[in-house]
């Protein structure tokens, strides 16, 4: 969408200015010049148009100068809507001997006080009058040099504003604001440079953008060929709730106004979670395609690198009628990752609560609203962690002696320093993650959880089962404790186990407690 505001304001521009050559011809300054200026815009347009002063100067060069000139579509009934486009004042630029030649030439042209104003749905839902514009010059077909009748050869429009209306009233317009907006060889049928610097509201920061837009295609606006390169610097994700960090972005697109291929690459060195507040160094490339005639994009091919950790994704952003925002829906793929960088981006604490190689696959997505990222993620998929080890020495001395039990091994051994196989379906909604059929395995000892884990609260809560190779009282230690458990070695030894005992996990993430639940097998 942005890279449309040139469009759109360069082809409104040209149909004013067909207009404005006449005038400049007849060399008038009377009020009926003004009105003919006005009546001309109107039927080219198919617009209503305000032109509030108007005036032509032929010594000692051309120079047409008009102020609140406005248009407004004819097609769009409702009031509560702004004008398509408002200029507050525009100068022209030529020489008389200009004004002669066929196509006739402008120098220069500048506007001031642009505001580009696009009504809900877009242009197409309320017709086009730029394509109307079109259809009236006798512009050749794409490809052949421009029979238009004027030609302009740089125009300028600093300050200017793009406002996107949304489809319910009520809500804020999103709008971008362009700094200084130059492009050159003006014509109806010419492929046009253009350079603009424009600032982006969300993430907030400064594009700088250069290429060509054009031929256009009268037709079918939507066909009209562009192509160039931006520059997206100093961006500032801290201006969307809930991630922060500093993003550099630049690349390269070309394709037709409603299907612009876009590919590039973007570096965070500071990225982060504000729930977790660990900052990574984050690197992406991508392929995507653009809808510039709504602002949807689908995204081809998404590849990003933090720590030891890559990810793939492919998936859209786009939005919904009358709701305000967009929709980010991905399919994110990890291959070879590793837990501690995931746990790092997702939960305090400069220690990782666990390390190993991982994998995942899930689905994403992020709505639109005023909640922090973390609170509205949705996130469901599946994950398997390999050569799993806790990091805390406490956990992992108690995992240890579990195996010892689980193999009918003396729990006062030298402990073993075990490593674990971990793997689960999850879900991640409201700042809550939920795990179905959480298998962990550990040496002599499988463990089968269900349960959540709260991302601020820390609040750990699992039940479950612990499958032993070893039986109740084998896990005892023999002796005379062991002796007298050998009475209820068949009440836990079911499926083929040495022992199946219910046990749970309880406490936060600082202080988890691990225990057997054995009163459960009773209450059955």
């Amino acid at each position: 969408m942005r890279l449309k505001t040139a469009a759109w304001v360069a082809a409104a521009v040209v149909g004013t200015l067909i207009v404005l050559t006449i005038a400049a011809a007849a060399g008038s300054r009377t009020e009926p010049l003004r009105e003919l200026v006005v009546a001309t815009l109107e039927d080219r347009l198919d617009s209503n148009v305000e032109l509030k002063a108007f005036s032509v100067d032929l010594f000692p060069a051309v120079t047409v100068q008009g102020s609140g000139l406005t248009l407004r579509l004819r097609t769009v009934t409702d009031p509560a809507i702004p004008p398509l486009i408002q200029i507050e004042s525009f100068t022209v630029h030529c020489g008389i001997v200009d004004l002669l030649r066929r196509p006739r030439h402008f120098k220069h042209v500048t506007l001031e006080g642009l505001v580009v104003n696009i009504p809900p749905g877009g242009l197409k839902k309320h017709g086009n009058p730029i394509a109307e514009t079109a259809r009236s010059t006798d512009a050749p077909p794409t490809g052949e040099r421009s029979d238009s009748p004027i030609i302009v050869d740089e125009l300028r429009a600093d300050g200017a504003l793009l406002r996107i209306i949304p489809r319910r009233q009520g809500k804020v317009p999103k709008e971008f604001a362009i700094q200084a907006l130059t492009m050159r060889s003006l014509g109806v049928a010419e492929k046009m440079p253009f350079t603009a610097t424009l600032t982006n509201p969300l993430p907030k920061g400064q594009i700088e953008t250069s290429g060509t837009f054009g031929p256009w295609q009268k037709g079918s606006p939507g066909e009209t060929p562009l192509a160039g390169t931006y520059s997206f610097q100093k961006a500032d994700l801290g201006t969307i709730k809930g991630i922060g960090g500093i993003l550099d972005s630049k690349g390269a697109f070309q394709g037709e106004l409603e299907r612009i291929a876009v590919k590039g690459e973007a570096h965070v060195p500071d990225f982060h979670l504000d729930i977790s507040q660990q900052p990574v160094a984050l690197s992406t490339s991508f392929e995507a395609v653009v809808d510039g005639t709504d602002g949807d994009t689908y995204l081809n091919e998404v590849n990003a690198q933090f720590l030891q950790t890559s990810l793939t994704a492919k998936g859209a952003v786009t939005g919904t009628k009358g709701v305000k925002g967009r929709t980010t829906k991905l399919n994110v793929h990890i291959r070879e990752g590793r837990i501690e960088d995931l746990l790092r981006l997702a939960v305090k604490g400069e220690t990782p609560l666990m390390v190993g190689r991982v994998g995942l696959q899930a689905d994403l997505q992020v709505p639109p609203g005023e909640k922090d990222v973390i609170d509205k993620l949705l996130l469901a998929g599946q994950f398997d962690v390999n050569a799993a080890k806790f990091t805390d020495a406490g956990v992992q001395k108690k995992l240890s002696g579990m195996s010892h039990r689980a193999r009918g091994r003396d729990p006062a051994d030298k402990a073993e320093n075990v490593v674990s196989d971990l793997s689960g379906t999850f879900r991640l909604k409201d700042g809550s993650l939920s795990f179905s059929d959480l298998a962990f395995g550990l040496p002599g000892a499988t463990v089968r959880l269900h349960g959540s884990y709260g991302l601020r609260s820390e609040a750990i809560w699992f039940d479950g089962t612990l499958r032993m190779d070893a039986t109740i009282s084998e896990a005892a230690g023999g002796g005379m404790k062991g002796f007298f458990l050998k009475a209820v070695d068949p009440i836990f030894r079911k499926k083929g186990a040495g022992a199946l005992v219910p046990i749970r996990v309880r406490g936060t993430r600082a202080k988890p407690e691990l225990g057997l639940d054995v009163g459960k097998v009773f209450k059955k």
